[in-house]
This record gives structure tokens, C-alpha cells and sequence, in this order.
């Protein structure tokens, strides 16, 4: 782990912030986005926080969120930010490419459909308003020890080292001393790379989600030429209930949001056939390794925007972000 000293630490991006600014050509000092707070879930009301916008620099961002060793003596912190670049890195190009290959119905794009899931992933994973939800995510895992010497002592910094910002943290966030050493050694568990050549434990989670024979994958964009999008602070809303499939909606960009489904085959089709042929099918599936991802592709559907816009407002922590700051779309 390499010290640094930035202490503006983000949670959401400021690429991410940037593909919903209001103003998205303007110079990255200057880049602002629109703000809401929630003001009735239920009747989706919101509440424009002020005409010109926040500036994304200082937005969707804590001072050493993530720094687990911040000496008295130095700027330099010892946290997450290097790690995090890896996924941050290539979000706004395969972003753009993804898009531009769905509207050419260029089917080369299964590298943008994993790459976003793993960036769009990870926001969840280290959001602070989620931090109950990460560490039920992951149970167990920070009952583990690195074997690296190196990594170990690293490890062990994160429960002595020095964090003045802990307090004013798990005030502010309604979490508890406890939860948040948990959730930074499972951040540290999840992207510190354990054995070298080897993907770490978060890029397994994905591949294992992605690969799985046993899993039925697929993915859902919607793009639109006029309407918003809108971001939540926590990075993901559920398009579905939990149950027999897992799924995550994500925002693109301003005119672009994605679902993905991760889903048992045999819930799929029951009912639709004999339980002889779909045992017999699914082995089948199995044998053969199927790992296609389905990707299916919609232009200007508003009842789908209307529902991934009312479920960021339903499952945000308290605020959610646009390009606009009228018009929504919330009602098919």
C-alpha cells in the first residue's frame, strides 16, 4: 500500500458525476450537477437544492473516508485511493463505447458489460450509506488474515492506526466504531491482491457471478434522446425484489442507464415444460458451459425509465442527481 495525500476522498466517482453534469464540457474545476433531496418517497417529491447546481470536486465525497492510518506529522494517508483506480480508470470509455456499439448493433461488448459491472459494483461496495448492506454481503470475510507480511502489516493498520476522522464518520453515517473498521478491512480483503498473477478477491466475486454455467446472465440498456437519468448517492438502486435472481440498475450517463440479472435458469422456465426436460436441459447447459451474457437493448422507453427513476428515488440514502433540474420522467 502506497501513501498518498489526498484527503477529498470520493464515493461516487467523479467520472461518473461527470457523464450527469450539467454542464459537461466545461473544465473538470468547473463541472457541476444537480441536486435533490428527497422530500416524500412515496409521492416521489423532490427538492431542487439550488439552481446552479453542486460542484462535482467537493460532492459525493468525504474528507479521508477511506484512510485508515492518517499520521499527525505528514499529509500523506495510507487508504484505498490507488486501488480504486484500477476500476475508475476506463468507466467513461467504455461507457461511451458500449452505447456507440449497442446504436451500430455491434455485438462486441462483452468486455464494456463486465468492466461497468465491476466499476459499478465497487461503488456500492465502498458507499457509505451501505455499509450494513456491504457487510451482510460478505459475511465472514474479514475473519481472514492476508498470508503476505507485507499486506498483513498493512491489514493490522487498520484497526491501530490513526483515524482522528472516525468519530465525526460514524456520527455523521449512523454507523457504529465496529462497522466501520469492519467494512475498511473488507474493502482491504476484497481489492488488495493477495497472491501475485492472481485477480483479488473482488474480480473472483465478479468472474464467479459472470461465468457461473449454473447462472443465467443478462444485461438490460436503455438510452434515450432527450429524457434524464437520474443518480443516486448510493450508486445502485434493486430494479427487483431479493429472491431466486439478483439484480442491479445503474446509471450510464444522463440519457443511459443499464440492469443486470443474475438469475437461477431452473426459476426461468418452471412450469414451462415437463420437470424431465428441464432437468434435462439444464444439465445440458451445464456441460456444455454456456457463458453468454444477454443483452438486450432499448431506445426512448419511457415506462422503463420511469420505473429506474422512482426506484433511485425509493432507495437512495437521501439525495439523487441529474443533468436536469426539471422535467423528470417518474411517471410512466
Amino acid at each position: 500500500m502506497e501513501a498518498n495525500d489526498t484527503r477529498n476522498q470520493h464515493f461516487l466517482t467523479r467520472v461518473e458525476q461527470k457523464l450527469n453534469a450539467l454542464n459537461p464540457n466545461a473544465d473538470a474545476r468547473n463541472l457541476r450537477i444537480y441536486s435533490f433531496e428527497i422530500v416524500n418517497r412515496e409521492n416521489y417529491r423532490l427538492a431542487l437544492e439550488s439552481p446552479k447546481g453542486r460542484p462535482i470536486g467537493s460532492n459525493l465525497s468525504l474528507f479521508d473516508l477511506f484512510s485508515f492510518d492518517v499520521p499527525g506529522t505528514s499529509p500523506l494517508r495510507l487508504n484505498f485511493e490507488k486501488l480504486f483506480q484500477k476500476y475508475e480508470t476506463s468507466i467513461e470509455v467504455h461507457t461511451k463505447n458500449l452505447l456507440a456499439k449497442l446504436n451500430r448493433n455491434d455485438h462486441d461488448i462483452k468486455a464494456e458489460i463486465i468492466d461497468l459491472f465491476a466499476a459499478k459494483l465497487l461503488n456500492f461496495v465502498r458507499n457509505p450509506f451501505s455499509v450494513a448492506k456491504v457487510l451482510n454481503s460478505f459475511p465472514g470475510l474479514t475473519r481472514y488474515d492476508p498470508a503476505d507480511p507485507a499486506l498483513l502489516a498493512d491489514y493490522g493498520r487498520i484497526v491501530s492506526g490513526r483515524k482522528p476522522q472516525q468519530t465525526r464518520l460514524c456520527t455523521e453515517l449512523g454507523i457504529t466504531d465496529t462497522q466501520y473498521v469492519e467494512w475498511l478491512r473488507l474493502l482491504f480483503m476484497l481489492l488488495a491482491p493477495m497472491m501475485k498473477d492472481r485477480p483479488n478477491l473482488f474480480e473472483e466475486v465478479i468472474k464467479t457471478l459472470v461465468e457461473d454455467p449454473k447462472t443465467h446472465v443478462a444485461a438490460f440498456v436503455s438510452e434515450y434522446d432527450t429524457e434524464r437519468c437520474l443518480l443516486s448517492d448510493r450508486g445502485f438502486s434493486q430494479p427487483i425484489e431479493d429472491g431466486p435472481h439478483m439484480a442491479f440498475s445503474f446509471n450510464l450517463c444522463s440519457t443511459a442507464f443499464i440492469d443486470y440479472i443474475f438469475a437461477d435458469p431452473a426459476t426461468l422456465v418452471e412450469g414451462k415444460g415437463s420437470p424431465e426436460f428441464i432437468a434435462r436441459a439444464l444439465a445440458d447447459r451445464e456441460r456444455l458451459g454456456q457463458k453468454q451474457i444477454h443483452v438486450t437493448f432499448r431506445r426512448n422507453d419511457l415506462g422503463m425509465l420511469a420505473r429506474f427513476n422512482r426506484r433511485a428515488v425509493e432507495q437512495c440514502y437521501r439525495r439523487v442527481y441529474c443533468s436536469a433540474k426539471e422535467g423528470l420522467v417518474l411517471q410512466a
